[in-house]
C-alpha cells in the first residue's frame, strides 16, 4: 500500500512540475553537440563534415582538387576550398565567405547551411552557440565556450546532502564556509539570516527525485524531491540551480505540501 501511495505522490509531483511551467522534461532527443565551431571576422564558421554527417548526408573529399561533394537522395552540394562559390543541385550559390581549412577541418559560414540544406539556423549570443534544427533534430555548435555538462549523480547527491544540512543553522561562520561553494550569495544570505530553511524535513538522495533542465544548453537545472511529512501529507523540495563560472550553484529552494 505504501508503495502505491509513494508512486501516486511522485506522479502528482512530476505532473505538477510539467503543468506549472516551472520546469519541463526534455521532449526532444538529446541535442547533438559539436564543440569546434569558429568565429572569424565576425562570422560564425561551422565544420561542414561533422554537421553534414549528423544530417545524414554523405561527404566526399577530393584531395587533389580540394573539393567537397555532399549528397543524400535528393540533394548534391559541391564546394571548393578557398572559394566562395558552391552549387546546390546544379544551382550556383555564393557563400558569405570562402570555404576554408583550419587545422585540417573544412569550415563554411553558418548561413550556408540554411541555403544548401534547408535547415533552420540561429545564433545564441549568450552561449556563443550556432543552433541548427531540422524537424526533431537539434545540433548545437559551440564556438567560444565549451558545452555545459549536465549534473552528475555525485553532484546531485552532494546538493541534496547540502540542502539537508542547511535546514537548521547553528554555527554561522561554519555555514558561510560550508555552503558558499554550493549556494548563490543571495540564497546563502537568506539562509544565514533565517538560520536555516523553512522546513527541517530531510530528503532521501536515493529515491523520489527528478532532475530537469530549463533550456537546451543545460544552463539551468531543477532538482525536485519528495518526502513524507506526516501520514497523508507529503512535502516537496525544489532547488533551482544555475551554471556559473565556478560551476553549479543553487539559486532558490522552495517547499510545497501535497495532501492525499
Amino acid at each position: 500500500m505504501n508503495k502505491i501511495i509513494t508512486s501516486l505522490v511522485i506522479a502528482i509531483l512530476f505532473s505538477s512540475i510539467h503543468l506549472s511551467g516551472t520546469t519541463f522534461a526534455a521532449t526532444k532527443e538529446t541535442p547533438i553537440i559539436i564543440d569546434n565551431g569558429k568565429i572569424s571576422n565576425g562570422r560564425t564558421l561551422i565544420p561542414i563534415r561533422a554537421v553534414s554527417i549528423n544530417l545524414d548526408f554523405k561527404v566526399n573529399w577530393n584531395q587533389e582538387l580540394k573539393t567537397i561533394v555532399i549528397t543524400d537522395k535528393e540533394t548534391t552540394i559541391s564546394l571548393k576550398v578557398d572559394s566562395n562559390k558552391a552549387s546546390v543541385n546544379g544551382k550556383a550559390v555564393t557563400l558569405e565567405a570562402p570555404a576554408q581549412i583550419i587545422k585540417g577541418t573544412t569550415y563554411v559560414p553558418l548561413q550556408f547551411m540554411s541555403t544548401a540544406f534547408g535547415v533552420n539556423v540561429k545564433w545564441d549570443q549568450s552561449f556563443k552557440v550556432a543552433h541548427i534544427t531540422l524537424e526533431d533534430l537539434d545540433i548545437l555548435i559551440y564556438t567560444m565556450r565549451k558545452p555545459i555538462p549536465k549534473l552528475t549523480e555525485e553532484q546531485f547527491k552532494t546538493f541534496s546532502r547540502i540542502a539537508n544540512e542547511a535546514a537548521v543553522i547553528t554555527d554561522i561562520p561554519y555555514a558561510k564556509a560550508q555552503f558558499k561553494p554550493y549556494f548563490t550569495d543571495k540564497l546563502l544570505g537568506n539562509i544565514i539570516w533565517y538560520k536555516g530553511l523553512p522546513y527541517e524535513t530531510q530528503f532521501d538522495e536515493e529515491k523520489n527525485n527528478l532532475i530537469t533542465y530549463k533550456d537546451i544548453y543545460n544552463s539551468e537545472a531543477t532538482i525536485s524531491q519528495v518526502a513524507q511529512f506526516v501520514s497523508v501529507v507529503w512535502i516537496t523540495r525544489t532547488m533551482e540551480l544555475k551554471f556559473t563560472e565556478t560551476g553549479w550553484k543553487v539559486q532558490t529552494i522552495d517547499f510545497k505540501y501535497l495532501y492525499l
